[in-house]
């Protein structure tokens, strides 16, 4: 004859360990999605190894320009000093000659040799570094 507490694991009910299940099975389901998610950053080296999404920063290797596509181009330096060309089809961002870094956010395109970039991020000096540096300087 069975009892009640033969029914038991751990001494919990059997809701309780369907809901514990659950929980952890939501668990980890989240953290899978946050990983596959994440862009990690990477040199121009590892974004030409992997064919997945990633953020490259660096520096402007030229102003630019647009190629037969309408795509806004230019060579990005990363900080090992190799350079790619990134290609962006959304135009060229405000700022962009003044920026002191960028990020570009995509996937490299072995089939173009370039990077193809979703998204880029200007890195632009600070107004209010000018501001302190113009605060700083002897008045006559």
């Amino acid at each position: 004859m069975l009892t009640e507490q033969s029914h038991r694991l751990f001494g919990l009910k059997p809701l309780h360990l369907v809901s514990l299940a659950m929980v952890a099975m939501a668990l980890l389901l989240g953290i899978s999605a946050m990983r596959s998610s994440i862009t990690p950053y990477v040199s121009v080296a590892e974004a030409r190894a992997t064919g997945r999404n990633v953020q490259v920063y660096g520096f402007l290797n030229d102003q630019g320009g647009y190629n037969q596509d309408g795509h806004f181009r230019f060579a990005l330096q990363d900080e090992q000093g190799q350079v790619m060309e990134v290609v962006y089809p959304k135009g060229k961002p405000a700022n962009f000659e003044q920026a002191i870094g960028i990020v570009a956010i995509g996937y490299y395109d072995a089939a173009s040799n370039t990077f193809q970039a979703d998204d880029l991020l200007v890195k632009c000096p600070s107004k209010y570094q000018e501001q302190t540096a113009q605060d700083l300087a002897p008045q006559p």
